[in-house]
């Protein structure tokens, strides 16, 4: 009778993570700008499984930069660095990661039912759905430019091609994940980051590269330096097999800073292909991510005395409409 309790359990939990990326399109998201003393103010809300979030911004210059789109990407990504240098924008914006804070949470709550979905070693269909984000949530405030790159369509006829941020963000919260277990700690991480996405016609992309320091604010971990960059390209409908097409791939690498330490405290990788599937594009996207620290007990709710290497594979489904 336990047998097929637990075989129920798991059946519906299995089901609940499948649909959860292919409802993700349709849930909400809402956007709105108002002009206040000849100023921007604006407000954004987006509900995903993998990404949520709630922001506010405000304009600070009152001369707006124009930016012209480029087809080349990285000439976009040149253009809004050079320009954000001189802060024109600031915002707030509080995220949430829920399929992260839900695997963490059984884990951290339910550790008999995580571990029942363990399939080799370090490997758990419940660990894997995270995508390896190392907070349930966080509170972010930036300063730089917000722009929108202007192009001229068919009808020569001045349109937003794509919109780009570039700045310094301040980023904190009270909980830490470690090995995939909530660990109450307050935390901070200080960045430059790079950012925007692009949608026409039925190609769209998105970008985020960002470099700096995270403080784990814990005697057991090292503080340290991180450079990332994430990458989506989706031409809806179509097929293309080359790797930079049709695909989704996240990178992040962090090294100590402490006398104590050196090589690499923690590497992330993940690619993805998506393909078209009538109004949709599917894929699946499986990622590594490598650490060479402390590891975490839940059950002794401590540190491992020594640091140790580990190796967790992440599987994220996609959907897009």
């Amino acid at each position: 009778m336990m047998f097929h309790k637990n075989y129920h359990r798991k059946t519906l939990f299995l089901i609940f993570v499948i649909l959860m990326p292919i409802n993700s399109s349709l849930l909400a998201q809402w956007h709105h700008r108002w002009t206040v003393f000849e100023r921007d103010l604006g407000a954004a809300f987006s509900l995903d499984p993998y990404h949520s979030y709630i922001s506010l911004f405000y304009q600070i210059q009152k001369n707006k930069p124009v930016y012209i789109f480029q087809e080349n990407e990285s000439r976009m990504y040149r253009d809004l660095l050079f320009r954000s240098y001189k802060p024109g924008y600031g915002l707030f914006e509080m995220t949430l990661y829920p399929t992260t804070a839900l695997s963490a949470w059984i884990k951290s709550s339910y550790k008999d039912f995580y571990d029942e979905f363990t399939v080799f070693k370090d490997i758990n269909l419940i660990g894997s759905i995270s995508s390896g984000y190392q907070e349930p949530w966080s509170a972010s405030f930036f300063i730089g430019q917000l722009a929108p790159f202007l192009s001229m369509n068919e009808a020569e006829e001045l349109v937003v091609a794509a919109t780009g941020a570039s700045g310094l963000v301040l980023t904190g919260g009270a909980y830490q994940i470690f090995n995939n277990c909530l660990v109450r700690s307050n935390w901070h991480r200080v960045e430059w980051k790079l950012k925007g996405e692009s949608t026409q016609a039925d190609l769209s992309y998105d970008w985020d590269i960002k470099a700096g320091y995270r403080f784990y604010n814990l005697d057991e971990i090292a503080n340290t330096i991180l450079f990332g960059i994430s990458r989506k390209r989706v031409n809806r409908g179509k097929f293309d097999w080359r790797w930079s097409q049709n695909s989704v791939s996240e990178f992040e690498l962090q090294l100590p800073v402490s006398n104590n330490e050196s090589g690499i405290s923690r590497f992330k990788y993940i690619y993805g292909r998506v393909i078209p599937f009538r109004k949709w594009m599917v894929g699946l996207g499986v990622g590594v991510i490598y650490e060479n620290r402390r590891e975490y007990d839940v059950e002794q709710k401590q540190f491992s005395a020594e640091k140790e290497e580990s190796w967790n594979l992440y599987l994220t489904p996609f959907a897009y409409w």
